[in-house]
């Protein structure tokens, strides 16, 4: 019996390992072309406004796409989904090498968007093969890959690019293409019972019946509005951040590509050495203010950003920001209702993040195009302004009876 439990274990370390690779190559990939297709747009003759039409595809597809895919993963299984979505993903990528003028462009980011729902099959898969005891840690350890790869990714990109646009491009299709040869040869199926048929409506793809039952409470309410402003503000910003430096700065897609390996760096540093030791010596609302002061120090400083070197700084604030607001609204979130409830809960944000990834570039391309590059930090600060106002006025009575006992 021992003997038999320990093989069990070595055989679900071999899969997660297999699972944590197949994360790692698919953000790497994702992660290269990331800086570099705005330059690319840029080199096609498209305009700012143009491009942040194009940018958005991709989360307007996928807010469609992954719901879907999820549900088709649970019928004909996760190695079939994630071998076709990888496939797509590939065909993205080769067709961004070989984009030489906007509909290829426009092609590229529609099959990958459509089909290529890697991330959402690779969760359900690390879900199959996990304990629900060790699921939190193991979420942990597929975070930290995926913060990892968006270090090197940007980097390897950003390098590539001085070539031309189109080699990071090919070489994230390479990249692809190891990840698809990992799931056909390595990874076993998960699935062990399959659904017996596919029912997809609308409540899937976007969770109305539950957003309604969820937005009648106003504490609940409150952390979504604030979860929404948060994801609205920031996805502003960095989802239009290489046209913003490009037209305040004059950088190329290799400076873009050191920028967000910075910022990828500074998030592991933060959240590993700095910002536990914050929330044992904090409460979440005090944490949570830190965070959001950091993010509007961070814009205030981008407002009057002009040269290579100085642009640094204000990521570093971005980093820290972004790494404490995010774990202490999710946390916040989950508490708030009963175990039970906490996927619908998470499900109804996800669905509002996903309007805002689909909404902000067209927004930023937008500012971009009709004001000064200066407007597009102001406004993402405002947002932030917004939350703290929020928080400072709306303190429920229990966090304040908190608060006063500490």
């Amino acid at each position: 019996m021992s003997e038999s439990s320990e093989i069990s274990k070595e055989k679900l370390d071999k899969r997660i390992l297999i699972i944590f690779l197949i994360i790692f190559t698919e953000v790497l990939g994702f992660s290269m072309v990331a800086p570099v297709i705005p330059f690319l747009a840029l080199s096609l003759g498209l305009n700012v406004l143009q491009i942040g039409l194009i940018l958005s595809i991709f989360s307007l597809c996928q807010f469609f796409a992954s719901p879907v895919t999820g549900k088709l993963s649970d019928r004909y299984g996760r190695k079939p989904l994630l071998i076709v979505s990888q496939i797509s993903t590939l065909i993205g990528f080769i067709l961004l090498g070989l984009a030489n003028n906007v509909w290829i462009l426009i092609l590229a980011r529609l099959v990958d968007g459509l089909l290529g729902s890697n991330m959402t099959v690779s969760q359900a898969y690390i879900s199959d093969v996990t304990e629900p005891k060790n699921r939190t840690k193991v979420y942990g350890y597929s975070s930290a890959v995926f913060g990892a790869a968006l270090i090197f990714g940007p980097l390897i990109g950003g390098t590539l690019s001085t070539i031309s646009y189109s080699t990071p491009m090919f070489f994230a299709a390479l990249v692809c293409l190891v990840s698809i040869l990992l799931v056909v040869i390595f990874l076993p199926e998960s699935l062990t019972i399959k659904e017996e048929k596919v029912r997809i409506t609308f409540n899937d793809i976007f969770p109305i019946d539950d957003a309604k039952r969820f937005f009648k409470d106003s504490k609940i309410r409150k952390l979504l509005i604030i979860f929404f402003l948060y994801s609205f503000g920031f996805m502003l910003f960095i989802s239009t951040y290489a046209l913003f430096a490009e037209m305040q700065i004059n950088v190329t897609a290799l400076e873009v590509g050191f920028f967000m390996a910075w910022i990828g760096i500074l998030r592991v540093f933060f959240q590993t050495v700095l910002i536990s030791p914050l929330q044992k010596t904090f409460d979440e609302n005090k944490v949570l203010k830190i965070g959001i002061i950091s993010m509007i120090t961070a814009f205030t400083i981008l407002i009057f950003t002009t040269t290579f070197l100085f642009a640094f700084i204000p990521l570093v604030f971005i980093a820290f920001g972004t790494g404490i607001c995010r774990p202490v609204l999710t946390s916040k979130l989950a508490n708030s209702v009963e175990r039970e409830e906490t996927g619908s809960l998470l499900g109804v944000n996800n669905a509002l993040t996903s309007i805002a990834m689909i909404i902000t570039p067209i927004l930023g391309g937008i500012i971009l195009y009709y004001l000064s590059s200066q407007t597009l930090p102001v406004i993402s600060a405002s947002f932030f302004v917004m939350i703290f106002i929020i928080l400072l006025f709306t303190v429920s009575e229990k966090d304040s009876f908190q608060e006063n006992i500490t």
